[in-house]
This record gives structure tokens, sequence and C-alpha cells, in this order.
């Protein structure tokens, strides 16, 4: 090489040197959990509708106008997808990849029905659930509940969506719940750990509804302690 070029190249290696070590903090990965924690944040969409009803002595049936009716059954299903997240600021960017499916009955109040009509007149908050038959597949592997998920609809929020635009009304949902795994198969084989829900829910005619969780779960390996 010759003395000339080498002068020429000197300085841009050191300055692309130095650029790389001065940007190396903002892209180093750091992550403050504790190690035998694993992280997965998917996207689910499921559709719904009433299944039936149970009334005040906790009888079940498919009567929607009984007045006895305290709760309404409500099973879902659909497709996990797992999620792309902006590197910078955070902010899940939507998904690429089906990474399972799940499906459960939900269990809300007939105040539900409410929410056909003016949200202002409605509690602001309302309990629902989600009971033991939940199931979803992630990674091969196939998680149940430990309890039933608890959660809430948060109606004086206000519809995520412009009704006057969309002609729909999203309401925001939460709720969260201990999990294990159960198949002993898949990418987290017998971990145990939490589930976290939290998105919306748009329920159209004759109650019929479709949700979008952004849900993550957080597992470990069982540890039994002496």
């Amino acid at each position: 090489m010759s003395k000339k070029l080498l002068a020429i190249l000197t300085p841009v290696v050191l300055m692309l040197t130095t650029a790389t070590v001065y940007a190396g903090p903002k892209h180093t990965l750091y992550n403050p959990n504790p190690e035998p924690l694993t992280i997965v944040n998917t996207i689910s969409e499921v559709d719904g509708q009433v299944g039936g009803f149970v009334d005040s002595n906790g009888n079940i049936n498919g009567d929607m106008y009984n007045p006895d009716n305290v709760t309404i059954l409500y099973p879902i299903s659909g497709n996990v997808f797992a999620t792309v997240t902006n590197m910078k600021s955070g902010e899940t960017l939507g998904t690429v990849n089906q990474e399972g499916t799940v499906s459960a009955t939900v269990t809300f109040p007939t105040t539900f029905f409410g929410l056909m009509g003016d949200w202002s007149v409605l509690p602001a908050t309302m309990p629902w659930t989600m009971q033991n038959d939940f199931q979803m597949n992630v990674g091969g592997s196939t998680f149940r509940l430990e309890e039933a998920l608890t959660g809430r609809a948060f109606p004086h929020l206000g519809p995520v969506e412009n009704p006057m635009v969309t002609g729909t009304m999203a309401l925001r949902m939460a709720g969260c719940a201990g999990i294990r795994e159960v198949s002993g198969e898949g990418n987290y084989a017998g971990k145990v750990g939490t589930l976290c829900m939290n998105g919306t829910f748009t329920f159209g005619e004759g109650f019929v509804g479709k949700g979008v969780s952004n849900c993550t779960i957080a597992v470990h390996d069982p540890l039994i302690m002496q």
C-alpha cells in the first residue's frame, strides 16, 4: 500500500472506529429482567358471540330475554401472532408470523349489553372474567390458566375509534392471570408465569364481537422450594 493511500485511509478508519465506540452504548442490548425470565409479546385476533347465560340461581340457559340472567357466556377463539417492535420507541408496529391459537370462554355481567347503547350511563369500569377452559398455543407450547383470569373494561375512557368515521366503538379491556405450560412441548415446555392482556373489543349486531389483545407472557422454569 502506498504511503499516499495510507495517509488518506488512516483518518477515515479512525473516524469510523470512534463513531462505532461512541454509538455503541445506544445499540447495546439491555435486559434488566432476571435471566431465567422469558418474555413473549404477541397480538391475538379473536371472534366471539353469545353462547348462553347464567341466571341468579347459577343455572345455564339459552334464553336472552330471561329477566333472571346475570351473566353472559361468551366463547372466543382466534389466532396468535408474533409482534414487531420499534427498537427506538418500544412501540408495537404490527405482526409478521402466526405463532399459534387461543380459545376461551369469557363471562360478562349482563350490564355489558349496555355497550350497545349510551356508554355515558355505564359504570366507569366493568368487571369480566376468562374461565379455566382458556387455552393458548404459542411456539408449540400450550398454556392454561392457573385460575380464572380477572379483567376490567373501561367504557369511561371512551371508544378507541371515532364511531362517526368507522361506525364501530372499540372498548378498552385488560386482565391478568397466572399460567402454566401443560403439554411439555415446544419452546416453553413446563414453564410457569403470568399472562396479561391489554387490548380492545368491539361488539356489533347480535352482540357478535371481535377482539384484539396485545398480550405479554412472562414465564420461568418452576423452582421447588425445600
